[in-house]
Parts: C-alpha cells; sequence; structure tokens
C-alpha cells in the first residue's frame, strides 16, 4: 500500500462538494439529473456522452483537460491517504462505515475475487480509464480487521477535513487528507499481510491487470465492522411468453413449501422481506401480476436438483443466493436469463409487476460477508448481482490519475 496526490476540486471555483459527485457508473439509470446539476459534475468523467465528431472517452478527456487548466480540478500538493467517512441509516437503525483511499498493489495472489465480470462494462471502463489515464472511480476492497489495529492507527493520526456533507440519499460524508508518514507506513505495513476480499468495482481491478499497472486505487475499510451493510438484490422476470402462476407454483412445490400472505401495503412487504432475511433454512419470497393482492414466501422442503450436481462446489451449494438464483429461478421454474433483471429496490420491484413492465417479482436473503469470503477464498464466482454493498462509494471526492 502506498499514498497517492490526488485529483480535488477546487471548491473556491466550484459549487459545493456535494452538488459535484455523483454515483458510480453502474448505478445510475438515468444520467440527466446529474448532468443538470452543475456543470462541472463528475458525471462527465464518469459516464461521459458521445459528441459530434468526438466520443464519449475522448470527451472526458477533453473535459477533465479543460478543468485542470482552468483550475477547477488540481492535484494535491501532498502524498496522502484519504479517509471516508459514511453516516447512514436504515429503517431505524443507524450505521458508521469508515475506510480509506490508497493505491494497493496489484497482486492476484493477495486479491480475491467473487465475480465474474461482463464483457460490455469491462471494455467501456478499460476505454475510458485508459483515454483519461484516470480514475474516476475506485475499486472497494474488503480485509479482515477485528482486532482494530488499523482503524486505531488511522483515528491515532492527525487528518484534515476537506469536506462534510450530507448527499441526495440523506448520507453524511466526512472526507479527511492524512499525510503522517507514521500512519501510513503503520497501516501499510498491516495491510501488506492481509488478503483483499473485492466488494465492488471487479471491472475496474480486470481493467488494472490488462493495463499492466503496478498499483491501483482502492477503497478499503474492515469485512467485520458494524457498518458494512449488504443488502439483497432481487430479480424482476419479464416473460418471453406468458407463464400462468399457478403452472410456476406447481413447479416449486416438490422443492419448496409456499404460503399465500394478504398483501396490504408495505408492512407487510417488510414482514415477509424479515422472514426471508432471517430464515435458517433457504427462503424467498415473490409477487406475480396474475395476484396482485398476496405475497408468496417459499421455504425450502425437499433438496434441490442443484444440490446433486457432480461437479458443483459445495461452497456454491451452501450459497443461498446460488441455490435460489440458479437452483430455483433457473432450473427449476426454468425461467431464461434474458427475461431477469436486477434491483435493490424491493418497493420499485412491486411497483414494477403493478404497472405491467415486469410480470413477476423475487425477492431474495442478503449475502453474508463471509459468503463473500468464502467464495473468494475458493476462487468461485457468485452469480450476477449477488451482492449489494451499502452505501455506494461516490464518485469526484478525489480521482487518481496514473500517468
Amino acid at each position: 500500500m502506498k499514498p497517492f496526490k490526488g485529483i480535488l476540486y477546487n471548491t473556491e471555483k466550484t459549487d459545493g462538494i456535494a452538488d459535484l459527485v455523483c454515483p458510480p457508473y453502474d448505478v445510475i439509470e438515468d444520467t440527466d439529473p446529474y448532468y443538470a446539476r452543475n456543470p462541472f459534475n463528475a458525471i462527465r468523467l464518469e459516464l461521459p456522452r458521445d459528441l459530434p465528431g468526438t466520443d464519449r472517452y475522448h470527451n472526458a478527456k477533453n473535459t477533465m483537460d479543460e478543468w485542470l487548466s482552468k483550475g477547477v480540478l488540481a492535484p494535491d500538493p501532498h502524498e496522502s491517504i484519504y479517509v471516508y467517512e459514511q453516516e447512514f441509516a436504515i429503517e431505524s437503525a443507524t450505521f458508521l462505515r469508515k475506510g480509506f483511499i490508497a493505491l494497493h498493489k496489484l497482486d492476484r495472489e493477495r486479491i480475491l475475487t467473487h465475480e465474474q465480470t461482463r464483457k460490455k462494462a469491462k471494455a467501456d471502463r478499460e476505454q475510458l480509464i485508459g483515454t483519461l489515464r484516470t480514475y474516476t472511480s475506485f475499486i472497494f476492497g474488503l480485509y479482515d480487521d477485528r482486532d482494530k489495529t488499523i482503524r486505531r492507527a488511522l483515528e491515532a493520526a492527525p487528518a484534515e477535513l476537506l469536506f462534510d456533507f450530507t448527499d441526495e440519499q440523506s448520507i453524511k460524508t466526512r472526507f479527511y487528507r492524512i499525510t503522517d508518514d507514521d500512519c501510513i507506513g503503520s497501516v501499510g505495513s498491516i495491510l501488506d499481510g492481509k488478503c483483499i476480499y473485492i466488494a465492488d468495482g471487479h471491472h475496474r481491478l480486470d481493467v488494472s491487470y490488462r493495463l499492466n499497472l503496478p498499483y491501483a486505487p482502492f477503497y478499503l475499510t474492515d469485512m467485520y465492522d458494524r457498518g458494512i451493510v449488504i443488502l439483497p438484490y432481487h430479480r424482476l422476470v419479464r416473460f418471453a411468453q406468458r407463464r400462468p402462476l399457478n403452472e410456476l407454483i406447481g413447479a416449486l412445490e416438490p422443492f419448496m413449501t409456499i404460503e399465500k400472505r394478504g398483501f396490504d401495503g408495505d408492512d407487510s412487504l417488510k414482514g415477509v422481506l424479515a422472514s426471508v432475511a432471517t430464515s435458517s433454512g433457504l427462503a424467498f419470497a415473490f409477487f406475480s401480476g396474475d395476484d396482485p393482492r398476496h405475497l408468496y414466501m417459499a421455504v425450502e422442503k425437499s433438496p434441490l436438483p442443484l444440490y446433486a450436481a457432480s461437479g458443483l462446489h459445495d461452497t456454491l451449494k451452501k450459497l443461498k443466493v446460488n441455490a435460489i438464483h440458479s437452483g430455483v429461478i433457473r432450473d427449476v421454474m426454468k425461467i431464461k436469463d434474458d427475461e431477469i433483471s436486477f434491483t435493490e429496490d424491493h418497493q420499485w420491484s412491486v411497483e414494477s409487476v403493478r404497472n405491467g413492465s415486469q410480470d413477476m417479482a423475487f425477492f431474495l436473503p442478503p449475502t453474508t460477508v463471509d459468503e463473500v469470503r468464502n467464495i473468494a477464498e475458493n476462487s468461485l464466482d457468485m452469480p450476477p448481482k449477488s451482492t449489494f454493498f451499502y452505501p455506494k462509494i461516490l464518485t469526484g471526492l478525489v480521482f487518481y490519475k496514473y500517468a
């Protein structure tokens, strides 16, 4: 691990940082609000647009060059690591996730992944990072710090507060610069003996290897800290040809006990989600446009065909999201990959079924951090969209220019 001179917004020449940051590229469905928010919003670098005669990647490069020349962006004069705190609420509970941004040596033996990369997204990020020679957003990595030695070293170091604001999701952000050599050296020596488990940013990691870079920028945090929250990714289904609800339930019944529950508002949905999340056995829920007055909860009663697969690793058989996605939705219910989409928003899932844009919604339990670790340590891959680490790491707090 080592510090770097980040590229930072000069807020004396722009509006406040809250108007300049945006989410990372893979969770933005509509870029228009960020383009409209501020002419210097980081969306112009993270998700640039094509212009007549200029493709999006060179448009982003021209934008960054202009912002640097005008002093909108400026290199940090100090070799630094950057501490990033996010304070947020889920239901009635408040959480604080504290991590730091630094360069980390690329090492396939110590940096462990849990997700396959997708060709289109990887090509897009490679083109953007390679053209800008800059990372606009970072790789999100986890390490085991149950004894809190790294956290204590960070909290003991002198730190300069750079940004303090609340974003559009009511998440409080505090962003600090640490330049203290003793702290950086101490954290680096501890971290260099640990494995890094990738939470988010698999495409950026893969691009880093393809670019043959010795180091890449990571946001790093303790995987066992209370501030680590993994939300479930739910499945939405739009059938290519209509499938009656009773046919789908019939396919499930040999393997699952199915309970029909009245659906009279958000409280009933939250109750089902809580039951799914806390079930000791395999459980999920579903909602169909064929019966908008009810939710259905399914709990395993007989082993799935997935468990008998001879070549499947035991870790994947035990992984709930894999058993539901691959073993139930695809194998038992015969729903095809191109009929499935993903969202972490359970309310939007219901609305999508009710308005007819989707036929069914499947509500899955959250993946645990230990499941992520077990998959990574066994060099396996989860199904697509198995983890949603919340909240995402904002784009625009700092950039890393590698050349």
